[in-house]
């Protein structure tokens, strides 16, 4: 009989394996664990002579340093050098001749292939460069610490919520479209499924030198080594050609044509490599020595919207279905409870075969129909890969810096603006009051700042609502009011895109929340008819739900990973070019920070061994003697022993929390351990500054740690932050931390935290009418006399409270971030606040 939150896997039929059942502790704990030990090469900096010229040549690549600089350095070194055996590299050209040799020996360099296209009955040739994918697949398969990370089969998860098995989805192994297609390959065949990814980047500060880059990431590596920077990470695949704007040709449809063409053509060669393997297959035996039946595949495409067009050839905005995924006319971009129908392979492929048997007219009026261009389509060649169920949902440009960052916040800035000067600049000052948090980036004014940072806007789109609340009121401005109850909206939409694992419950209630986002937006739209919403970035989401279904969550496809990864190249083109034929030199520089990677890992694990050896020669006891608290809280941040005699008379004349504190400790005490205790003046307290809370995420089931203080002068400033505490009976509390010691109990140190209470209860009458409306958790702290000792083992997480700029005039309400993170956001859900408690 299966318990409550127990972990059924089944595995697809032509796996072959049985179905598997998890406790949820046991399935948290195994999930991206390795299943034997890392192999290590016990000289892995080779064909360097030593790891320490190795080391000489990483730093001298990861420093982005010139021919002449990095001949500066190794004449420094060579002066300084105390042991010269260990060191032999003695000049830039021995240093490239490493490189060369690991170029050769550890892995595949970039080839360069002309491409011609004729345009206007004259022949155009172009350069792509490509690193073959099927290399760089053979080198992760090859790698014996990658390859037991892979997954191979198609899985369906799911947990049991006491009355039923309900499913949940993460990585692409999860979702249908991993599920559908093994079940159309033969048995036996083991996928090895692509993300692709393609965009130009502007390489200088101006934009004048671009790059085209094109990446590939595996999906069947779990999403934190997929997305990271090391082997099992993203990898540089090609350099698409960038055609010249010709201002005479420019938007004009046979050019556009021609580009797209040059598109196509150059990504050809890119994806030639597996272009057979993907139809056929390919034995190879791979790192942990079993061989396999690989199927190169390519699953998703990760592109923002103007990519998307490209990539699927559709003509893009104002033509006839503008959107990549669907037929959507273009006057209804807005409406998101209308359904059209999906493109598919089949049926575009279709369509443009017809056009192509009509006269020229019929053929143009055709395609006009369905969006597509007089072009044919690379992806149609490879088997198994639909590019229209394969181009996925974009959130940083569709939500972060579309959606929000160009629509919704210059809507709230316009509207802000109208009340006056001096409520923009309160705004501003009202963001600037958000307290710090690790992870959440901090603003001192939103009003003027001009940016296309996504990761900002993401923040941004957070803070501001918990900053304009007061000034974008109902009587004062309904269209503001409007635009508050439409970010809210938003944010609840954007969080349930962005969960790093879905079940069938938040699939349904994200759905809900995508209708309710249309409401709130039909409203603004009624108070504020000016405003155009019939725009891509409006529509886009309509498809997110069903692209997790079928590929996973959103991190799976999102576009974030490969938009930091231009910026290597960019360093690449600014400081270790001369700007003349700067792609291939990228490239080059590209094919030594790969090698460098390899060889550092190798190197990390060499190490990692040989500590962990050392390590068990210690005893266990000792090793755990070094952590401060258990393993939920443990505290650092240590300051020097002092008696309570000592905070009595220093903090408690100034601070009303600190008053008569040995009695109050005293009854703290006695209330936590259910027996009288006295606390002496003489007794000794050890002083902390932060406590690490670590704690199950109610989302992913990972192990998350929050750091929180309690410090007079962190950086300059004072930072007391906030907890949520379990206070029993199924019921929590938010929390001030004041101050964190121990303090010895019958011979055993405890660990306290000294807090203040949010839990005054705030009568109907008094709550904010806005607070309903815009979904705000609103808190009352106690006065600071009444602050109060818990164990630190009852804190839950961390917690931010951002202050009520509606409530100042005691300054004890607070509202709660509840966009903090998912976790946090996922137990404001069904989180029961206690209120009057007896602490």
């Amino acid at each position: 009989m299966p318990q409550i939150d127990d972990i059924k896997v089944e595995y697809h039929p032509k796996s072959h394996r049985p179905t598997k059942f998890y406790h949820l502790d046991d399935y948290a704990a195994q999930e991206g664990r390795p299943a034997e030990e890392p192999v290590a090469d016990q000289e892995p900096w080779k064909p360097f002579r030593t790891r320490l010229d190795f080391e000489i040549a990483e730093l001298m690549l990861d420093s982005h340093l010139n021919v002449g600089q990095s001949s500066v350095l190794l004449s420094l070194i060579r002066k300084a050098i105390a042991q010269p055996a260990d060191f032999t590299l003695s000049s830039t050209d021995e240093l490239e001749k490493f490189w060369t040799a690991a170029r050769e020996t550890r892995g595949t360099g970039f080839e360069h292939k002309s491409v011609k296209v004729d345009y206007k009955a004259e022949e155009i040739e172009f350069q792509v460069s490509t690193r073959p994918i099927w290399s760089w697949i053979e080198d992760i398969v090859d790698n014996g610490n990658i390859v037991p990370l892979f997954k191979w089969d198609a899985e369906r998860r799911y947990r049991y919520n006491g009355s039923k098995w309900e499913r949940f989805i993460n990585e692409p192994c999860t979702a249908d479209d991993w599920w559908n297609i093994q079940s159309a390959l033969p048995d036996n065949a083991s996928p090895v499924f692509i993300i692709i990814y393609a965009d130009k980047s502007r390489l200088s500060s101006f934009g004048t030198a671009k790059g085209y880059p094109v990446f590939a990431r595996c999906a069947n590596l779990p999403a934190d080594i997929r997305n990271g920077k090391g082997t099992g990470g993203g990898r540089l695949v090609g350099w698409l050609p960038i055609v010249t704007e010709d201002a005479g040709e420019t938007r004009k449809k046979g050019y556009v044509n021609f580009k797209r063409i040059v598109w196509h053509k150059s990504l050809y060669e890119i994806l030639d490599s597996i272009r057979l393997h993907g139809k056929t297959g390919f034995l190879k035996t791979c790192g942990d020595n079993i061989v396999r039946w690989l199927w190169p595949i390519i699953l998703i495409l990760s592109a923002d919207y103007e990519e998307q067009c490209v990539m699927t050839l559709i003509r893009g905005l104002g033509s006839n279905g503008p959107c990549p995924v669907c037929l959507v006319p273009p006057d209804e971009l807005a409406d998101l409870s209308k359904t059209f129908n999906l493109r598919t392979k089949e049926n575009m492929m279709k369509i443009y075969k017809q056009a192509q048997e009509l006269n020229a007219t019929d053929k143009e009026e055709l395609l006009k129909i369905y969006g597509l261009r007089d072009v044919e389509n690379v992806f149609w060649d490879f088997k198994y890969c639909d590019p229209y169920q394969a181009t996925s949902w974009d959130g940083l440009h569709a939500h972060d810096s579309g959606l929000f960052g160009a629509h919704i916040l210059p809507e709230l800035k316009r509207l802000v603006d109208v009340l006056g000067k001096e409520y923009a600049k309160l705004l501003d000052t009202q963001v600037d009051k958000t307290p710090r948090w690790s992870g959440l980036n901090h603003f001192r004014e939103v009003m003027k700042m001009d940016f296309t940072d996504g990761g900002k806007f993401s923040d941004i789109a957070k803070l501001v609502l918990f900053a304009a609340y007061n000034i974008l009121t109902k009587d004062e401005s309904p269209e503001g009011y409007a635009i508050l109850q439409l970010l809210r909206s938003y944010l609840e939409l954007h969080m349930y895109t962005s969960l790093s694992l879905h079940s069938e419950s938040t699939i349904e209630a994200g759905e809900k929340a995508l209708l309710a986002f249309e409401i709130a937006r039909q409203e603004y739209s009624r108070v504020s008819p000016t405003k155009n919403w019939h725009f891509i970035k409006a529509h886009s989401h309509k498809h997110v739900f069903n692209d997790i279904m079928r590929k996973g969550v959103t991190r799976n496809f999102s576009t974030k990973p490969n938009e930091k990864a231009h910026s290597p190249l960019k360093d690449f083109y600014q400081l270790m070019t001369n700007f003349k034929n700067f792609g291939v030199q990228i490239l080059k520089l590209n094919e030594k920070d790969v090698i460098s990677t390899m060889i550092r890992e190798q190197i990390t694990i060499l190490d990692e061994l040989a500590h962990r050896k050392l390590e068990e020669e210690v005893n266990n006891s000792t090793r755990k003697h070094h952590l401060i608290g258990t393993e939920h809280v443990s505290l650092s941040s240590a300051l020097a022993p002092c008696t309570v005699e000592f905070i009595e008379t220093k903090l408690g004349p100034g601070d009303n929390a600190f008053k008569d504190f040995r009695k109050r400790l005293g009854k703290g005490l006695t209330s936590i351990f259910c027996t009288r205790i006295d606390v002496g003046l003489y007794d000794e307290v050890s002083p902390y500054q932060a406590l690490h809370v670590s704690y199950e995420s109610v989302v992913s089931w990972g192990i998350t740690t929050d750091i929180v203080r309690a410090h007079p002068n962190f950086y300059n400033s004072p930072r007391y932050d906030c907890v949520l505490v379990d206070a029993g009976q199924g019921k929590h509390f938010f929390a001030r931390l004041l101050y964190i010691f121990g303090i010895f109990v019958e011979s055993e140190v405890q660990y306290l935290a000294l807090i203040l209470p949010f839990d005054v209860p705030i009568p109907r009458i008094e709550q904010p009418r806005g607070d309903q409306d815009l979904q705000f958790t609103r808190v009352r702290g106690r006065p600071r006399s009444k602050a109060t000792f818990i164990h630190i083992e009852s804190i839950v997480r961390g917690a931010l409270l951002i202050p009520a700029h509606d409530s100042q005039e005691y300054g004890d309400e607070f509202l709660v971030f509840d966009q903090l993170d998912e976790d946090f956001w996922m137990r404001m859900k069904s989180l029961q606040l206690a209120v009057s408690l007896n602490l």
